[in-house]
């Protein structure tokens, strides 16, 4: 817990899930180069996702208007029906677009061609976020989600292949004296296979829970279609609830005693219950764990600081908030043995994201303590448009690494 309080900095965790206009592109670079012992298992309850991977039924004709478009040319046009509205705006990963309003009190717009992509918009009526009230795909009560498809077909896109399930896990934790949860990406035909599989433990950001890998990064869908195109072989994915709850204000989302428990928790009760409930490889070569923003935060102290749990760490976006040599304390005393023994470490941020500074210094850490990693800025800012490419660059270099 000391690790976590002496060198801990909390000043700009404001800008964590902001965007910068900071446009000075680092150097890419390829740089050369502890678990505990479990505790008892805990009883887990298994629960079928309702979330996981069915497809978008047809919408009835309700007269309702049409909205998200994904029109030929890869534009989308978006319409809202709102005949009492002054100005409605739309919000999202495209822009700022201002609407337009006909005699029937139908407001629409049409953005310019997109790249390939699934982006997040709101509509602003007179000053309130709102989500797309005809568009069933929402990241929460005010976003929505819209794919601009590609061709052929991105990782993330939904297709006619094999799919996996997701379930949700519920247990006791001892660590919290609390319910705690995670949830479980298995690939098709898990139910009848018997042999062990590697782990991912994938971990959100601070917005986000358990399900936002799945229902906003679609993670399920990328590892189905990374499969089914033979780039990857089955693992599991573990996404557990990386939060005190949901009302912790951002100032404490870092806060050193909760992630100290949360590390115990993923150590000691959460590892455990996936290595007997879903029949993992339970070594470190077998075990992986990266994550965004926040959850990019943890993967660097949990993985980086116990090289004999995990073979394979990435960090994204992360908020990296205090002193390295003291957050990685572990490592940097760890023998050659165990420092040098990770098998991909990768480090990833957009150019324009406010938490790119955050990178550097963990690159610069990793560069200073002769581990070898790959360091990638790539451009864009603080949002799921990098996090799901890097989700579908990594699955296959762990799974690489894996078998």
């Amino acid at each position: 817990m000391k690790l976590f309080r002496s060198g801990f900095i909390l000043l700009g965790l404001g800008m964590l899930l902001l965007g910068c206009d900071r446009r000075n592109p680092a150097a890419l670079s390829t740089k050369p180069a502890s678990s505990r012992t479990p505790t008892a298992q805990p009883s887990p309850e298994v629960v079928a996702d309702s979330t996981a991977t069915s497809a978008l039924a047809a919408a009835p004709d309700t007269g309702a208007p049409l909205s998200p478009q994904v029109n030929d040319d890869h534009t989308l046009t978006l319409r809202l029906q709102a005949s009492a509205a002054a100005t409605v705006t739309v919000s999202g990963d495209f822009g700022d677009l201002a609407m337009t309003k006909d005699a029937q009190g139908l407001w629409s717009v049409t953005t310019a061609p997109l790249e390939p992509a699934i982006y997040r918009y709101s509509f602003v009526v007179d000053g309130v976020s709102m989500a797309d009230p005809n568009n069933p795909d929402v990241k929460s009560v005010t976003e929505s989600l819209v794919t601009v498809p590609g061709t052929p077909p991105m990782p993330w896109e939904l297709r006619d292949v094999p799919h996996g399930h997701v379930t949700q896990v519920l247990y006791q934790s001892q660590v919290f004296e609390a319910q705690r949860r995670y949830y479980v990406y298995t690939p098709p035909g898990f139910e009848k296979s018997t042999g062990k599989l590697p782990v991912l433990y994938l971990l959100h950001g601070y917005t986000d829970n358990e399900s936002t890998w799945t229902a906003t990064g679609k993670a399920n869908l990328i590892a189905d279609n990374l499969l089914a195109g033979g780039k990857i072989k089955p693992m599991l994915i573990v996404m557990p609830y990386g939060q005190l709850d949901s009302r912790v204000p951002i100032d404490r989302a870092l806060d050193p005693d909760f992630q100290y428990k949360y590390e115990r928790q993923i150590l000691t009760e959460i590892i455990p219950s996936v290595e007997s409930t879903f029949h993992a490889v339970s070594d470190a070569k077998h075990r992986a764990i990266a994550g965004l923003s926040m959850g990019g935060f943890q993967a660097a102290v949990i993985g980086l600081n116990h090289p004999e749990t995990f073979s394979t760490v990435a960090m994204w976006s992360s908020a990296f908030f205090g002193d390295p040599a003291v957050l990685l304390g572990r490592l940097a005393a760890a023998p050659d043995r165990l420092k040098h023994s990770f098998l991909y470490v990768h480090v990833a941020v957009g150019l324009q994201d406010s938490l790119l500074p955050r990178s550097d210094v963990i690159d610069q850490f990793l560069t200073s303590e002769n581990i070898t990693h790959q360091y990638t800025p790539t451009p864009g800012v603080h949002n799921w448009l990098v996090w799901r490419s890097y989700l579908a660059d990594f699955l296959p270099k762990f799974s690489a690494v894996a078998h």
